[in-house]
């Protein structure tokens, strides 16, 4: 009788000891990802890292910084997507030992910048670039705006590039504006354009 509790105790410290050893062996890859947008490095915005064989996802954070945990010793293709950026495939070899400093850069599809804003500044049509939603919002006294100083809003909707491009350019219309009117149309331009402090 006294045998039966004798080997379910030895069966239960068995048992925790295998888990225990297949957690110690359960290793993680973090790392950061910073964004090269025209000629800046700049830390990512709206971005995923994806291990795709896992089909596990980490949105990156604001830092750049992201992690996969609870990953046993193999090959793992990472991913780095997001919408406005390249997508980025990188082979990760997972040893014996976790990996801590994966350091990865991807690059912004940038179709506006800074120089997209000064040809646009010498061809007479600068803008304001916006990021919206699914249908645009308009504002009754945005038109006076655009005609006193010269310049159009343009939303890019729920499909705009890369967040940091838009910045870049808008930063450059800044720029223009204050040269040639001061800083009085801070006061009236609209809220949402992307970039404005």
């Amino acid at each position: 009788m006294r045998t039966i509790p004798t080997i379910l105790l030895i069966l239960t410290f068995c048992a925790s000891v295998a888990v225990a050893q297949t957690d110690s062996e359960k290793l993680w890859i973090s790392g950061e990802v910073k964004v090269l947008a025209g000629l800046e490095i700049v830390a990512p915005l709206d971005v995923f890292a994806e291990i795709e064989q896992l089909h596990k996802f980490e949105l990156i954070d604001t830092l750049g910084i992201f992690r996969f945990d609870d990953l046993m010793p193999g090959d793992y293709k990472i991913k780095i997507h997001g919408l406005g950026y390249s997508t980025l495939d990188t082979l990760v070899s997972l040893r014996d030992e976790s990996i801590n400093d994966l350091q990865l850069t991807i690059v912004a599809d940038c179709e506006v910048s800074r120089k997209m804003a000064e040809l646009d500044i010498k061809n007479g049509k600068p803008n304001l670039l916006l990021i919206g939603g699914i249908a645009p919002v308009v504002y009754m006294d945005q038109y006076k705006f655009e005609d006193k100083y010269d310049v159009e809003y343009k939303d890019y909707g729920c499909t705009p590039p890369a967040q940091e491009c838009v910045e870049q350019y808008n930063e450059r219309i800044f720029e223009y504006l204050d040269s040639r009117y001061g800083k009085s149309w801070r006061k009236k331009v609209r809220k949402d354009v992307i970039g404005l402090k």
